[in-house]
């Protein structure tokens, strides 16, 4: 295979992992597992707000100065979790499908969280 060609394969395989996919390596501050966190900024950067063991939800991400912040998330946990656009799991839910990570939200999802829970299954979303 020449150089190219590996370089390529490589590019594209990257390109797979990119997006929405299957956790690896957990970020900093989410390597426990059964936690979930949510990032205020793209990349697992700029501060975060976790679902751990005994926070399965944040009815108002307002109270941890989170509100509408969120840009990117990290699941070590090993059922599904979601966020809503609106306080108290009110409004449109986005899934967070169990030990999968998201590095940069689209653009209707960033900066939409205001409230977060772990659900109680892996195929629940």
């Amino acid at each position: 295979m020449t150089r190219k060609k590996l370089t390529l394969g490589l590019f594209a395989a990257a390109m797979i992992v990119g997006g929405v996919g299957t956790a690896n390596a957990a970020p900093l501050g989410c390597e426990s597992t059964g936690w979930v966190c949510l990032y205020r900024d793209d990349d697992y950067k700029g501060g975060q707000v976790s679902l751990t063991n005994s926070t399965t939800g944040i009815t108002h991400l307002s109270s941890y100065g989170f509100n509408d912040n969120a840009d990117s998330y990290f699941s070590n946990y090993g059922n599904d979790s979601a966020w809503w656009t609106d306080a108290n799991y009110v409004g449109r839910r986005v899934c967070m499908h169990n030990n999968t990570s998201n590095r940069s939200f689209s653009f209707q999802d960033s900066d939409e969280a205001s409230s977060a829970k772990k659900l109680s299954s892996p195929t629940a979303c």
